[in-house]
């Protein structure tokens, strides 16, 4: 077995923690000064932001970690990429039989579903009824797209959800979420930690 150590960070934003090269990293310049450290090796100390658009806006306004523009510009870019590649995979997939769309279809095959895609502008309500649901089912889940960029998967005007109920296609899904280390969360595995502190 191996022992090998990987780094973790907390994103200063939801604090949830992560394998250190999954988050960005944000080396501090002066006070509260930043940039952008794409390669993660400046020697100077850092926080950390999950490569979300959710935690990138709210890193827009913070006080206490400030960008320059074009660094935002930068982290932007690349999440936007990874959200095309995703939805490019969803696509792909679409005839297998194995999607479910929309929250009435994904309630009726909730007992089947292993991986749960849902939209970044979904309502509030139907956000908190799907976690809901999802959280005492411990189904793991990732918000990309648009309900636009979802519906188009499947050639409808806009889709909130996507559930997967193929195990493998699930896992490979999770893995290529992983890689690309955007919005991924997984209940109830430890993942969240309540402080921050800033790093290395």
């Amino acid at each position: 077995m191996s022992n090998t150590h990987i780094p973790e960070r907390t994103c200063i934003i939801c604090r949830t923690k992560k394998e250190k090269s999954k988050l960005f990293r944000l080396a501090k310049l002066k006070e509260t000064f930043y940039e952008f450290d794409k390669e993660q090796k400046k020697q100077s100390r850092a926080v950390y932001v999950c490569k979300s658009l959710n935690c990138l806006g709210k890193l827009a306004k913070h006080n206490k970690v400030k960008l320059d523009s074009q660094d935002l510009m930068s982290m932007l870019n690349i999440i936007n990429k990874a959200n095309k590649n995703y939805i490019n995979i969803l696509n792909s997939m679409k005839n297998s039989g194995e999607l479910v769309f929309g929250i009435n279809l994904l309630f009726e095959n909730i007992e089947h579903v292993h991986f749960i895609v849902m939209a970044q502008d979904i309502s509030k309500k139907n956000e908190e009824k799907i976690i809901r649901r999802i959280n005492e089912l411990k189904i793991p889940y990732v918000v990309v797209g648009s309900m636009q960029e979802l519906g188009k998967v499947f050639n409808k005007e806009e889709i909130t959800v996507i559930g997967i109920k193929d195990k493998k296609m699930a896992r490979g899904l999770i893995e290529v979420w992983k890689y690309w280390a955007c919005t991924f969360y997984s209940n109830g595995t430890g993942y969240f930690q309540k402080e921050w502190r800033e790093d290395n």
